[in-house]
C-alpha cells in the first residue's frame, strides 16, 4: 500500500499544504469540502497509487496550513476556487490530469470544467451537482437540509457556533449528512485540528458568504450550468443527509461531454470513505475508459 507523505505546493498565487501518495505517470489531484480535510482522501488515494497515479490532496485555500487571503468574500468565491486548480496543475506540471472534487472541491471542479474544460483529462464531481443553485428552487426541501448554509451568513455567531464545544456541530453535521457512517475518533479528531488552525474558521465559512453574495448578485437563469465538455463522472450517495438525491435526477442536462452517473447505495454525504472500494472502482474504471 502506498505510503502517503505531507508536502507543500508552491503556485503563483498561494502555497497549499498537501498529501501525497504515490509515483505514477499520470496526476490524480483530489479537492475536498466542508467540514473536512484532506486526509478524506487516503483511501481514494491509496487506490489511486497502486493504479499506476500520482494522487496529491490539497488543503483548500484558508485551510490548516494552505495560505490564508484577506478574509474578504471575493477571495473565497467559487471562481477562486477553481482558479486553484489551475494553479496547482500548473505547478505540478501536469497534464491531462484526472481531477477529483467532493462538496466544495466539486463546486470547485465544475467552475474549473466551464472556465478551462482543456486543463483536464477527467473530473470526479462527488455530493454536489453542477445546478446546485438551482436545486434550491426546484426542491423547497433542499433549503430545510441547508439550514447552516443560511445560519452561515451570520457574522461571529456562526464563528462561535462552529468552535463551541470542541467542534461539536462538525460532529452533528458528519452525523446528520452520512447516518450510517461509523467513522473513527481519529478521523474525527483530525477535521478538528484543522479547524483549529489559525483562520480556518472564518476561511470555510466564507466560501458560504460568497456563494451568497453571487447567487443573489444575478438572475436565477444566470446561474444555469449546461454546456460542460469535460468528461465528467458525478457520484452521488443514496442516503444523503446534506443534498437530497433527487438533486441528480437531470444533472445530464448540464453537460455535452463524456458523462456519467453514479448513486452509492447504503451511503451519504461522504460517500467515497463510507464505501471507498466501490467509489474507487467506478473513478478507476471511469479515468480508464
Amino acid at each position: 500500500m502506498a505510503e502517503i507523505e505531507e508536502t507543500r505546493i508552491e503556485t503563483a498565487t498561494l502555497e497549499f499544504d498537501a498529501i501525497r501518495a504515490g509515483e505514477g505517470d499520470r496526476l490524480a489531484l483530489l479537492l475536498h469540502g466542508f467540514p473536512d480535510d484532506a486526509r478524506t482522501f487516503v483511501p481514494l488515494m491509496e487506490r489511486l497509487a497502486d493504479e499506476g497515479y500520482t494522487a496529491v490532496a490539497p488543503y483548500m485555500r484558508g485551510y490548516g496550513g494552505t495560505d490564508t487571503p484577506p478574509l474578504e468574500t471575493s477571495n473565497y468565491s467559487v471562481m477562486s476556487l477553481g482558479q486553484d486548480i489551475v494553479a496547482l496543475l500548473n505547478a505540478l506540471e501536469a497534464e491531462d490530469a484526472l481531477v477529483v472534487g467532493h462538496d466544495w472541491g466539486a463546486s470547485a471542479v465544475t467552475a474549473l470544467s466551464i472556465m478551462n474544460p482543456s486543463a483536464v483529462g477527467e473530473c470526479v464531481t462527488m455530493a454536489v451537482p453542477p445546478n446546485v443553485i438551482e436545486v434550491f428552487n426546484k426542491y423547497p426541501s433542499q433549503a430545510m437540509r441547508s439550514w447552516y448554509m443560511t445560519f452561515f451568513q451570520i457574522p461571529g455567531l456562526a464563528e462561535e457556533t462552529l468552535r463551541r464545544d470542541d467542534f461539536a456541530l462538525v460532529e452533528r453535521l458528519w452525523d446528520m449528512w452520512s447516518p450510517a457512517w461509523d467513522y473513527s475518533d481519529e478521523r474525527i479528531e483530525e477535521v478538528k485540528e484543522t479547524f483549529r488552525a489559525d483562520d480556518t474558521v472564518e476561511a470555510a465559512l466564507l466560501y458560504y458568504r460568497a456563494l451568497f453574495e453571487d447567487a443573489l448578485a444575478v438572475p436565477a437563469d444566470n446561474m444555469r450550468v449546461q454546456g460542460i465538455e469535460a468528461p465528467t463522472l458525478l457520484v452521488g450517495g443514496r442516503n444523503d443527509g446534506c443534498i437530497t438525491p433527487r438533486a441528480f435526477e437531470d444533472c445530464e442536462d448540464c453537460y455535452e461531454g463524456r458523462f456519467e452517473l453514479q448513486m452509492v447505495g447504503g451511503a451519504g454525504h461522504f460517500m467515497h470513505a463510507e464505501k471507498p472500494d466501490e467509489v474507487a472502482d467506478a473513478v478507476l474504471e471511469f479515468a480508464g475508459d
